[in-house]
């Protein structure tokens, strides 16, 4: 199984962005992905400036996106479940008196509410906090006239690749 197997949905959730002051250097960027990383050229796209697709450029998976929602969702909440069952067994056969005393109260407190926290963290790793930062500065170039090279990588080694060929303009997810 790949490394984003278990919750996310995005075939490519690493992102590499650089910002260039002209539509031939950022041509030139791209180039020399294709020529020196295993990129493929369809995995990179340029944000030009005040572009109406920005958002599609920057988030293309809008299909992979929902799935990281459904799949981080069900697998936190069943975690959370189990993990809170689990804990409540545990709590009602060792524990304190007042969870020995009342098992039904615990296995209904814990389970909620550690499914509660599974479905809090999902919404957190599905809303993608982390490209919040690769996508204001993309608006913020495209708003100064700039143009933007996204290079969508499909595991950190890609990533790797791209940031090194890129070098210190490069920002990474």
């Amino acid at each position: 199984m790949s490394e984003q197997g278990l919750l996310l949905g995005e075939n490519f959730p690493h992102k590499v962005s650089a910002e260039y002051h002209s539509q031939l250097a950022a041509e030139h960027a791209v180039q020399r992905l294709v020529d020196k990383t295993i990129l493929p050229r369809n995995q990179i796209l340029i944000v030009q400036p005040h572009d109406p697709n920005m958002a599609l450029k920057m988030e293309p998976e809008v299909r992979g996106i929902a799935r990281t929602f459904a799949k981080s969702h069900v697998v936190l909440g069943i975690g959370g479940l189990v993990f809170g069952l689990l804990l409540a067994a545990v709590l009602v056969a060792v524990g304190p008196t007042l969870t020995r005393s009342s098992p039904m109260f615990t296995f209904i407190a814990l389970g909620f509410l550690f499914t509660f926290l599974g479905l809090l963290l999902a919404g957190f790793i599905a809303l993608r906090p982390d490209h919040d930062f690769l996508i204001g500065k993309a608006r913020t170039a495209s708003d100064a006239g700039q143009w933007t090279v996204i290079a969508h990588c499909a595991d950190y080694e890609q990533q790797s690749q791209v940031k090194e060929t890129l070098d210190d303009v490069a920002q990474t997810l």
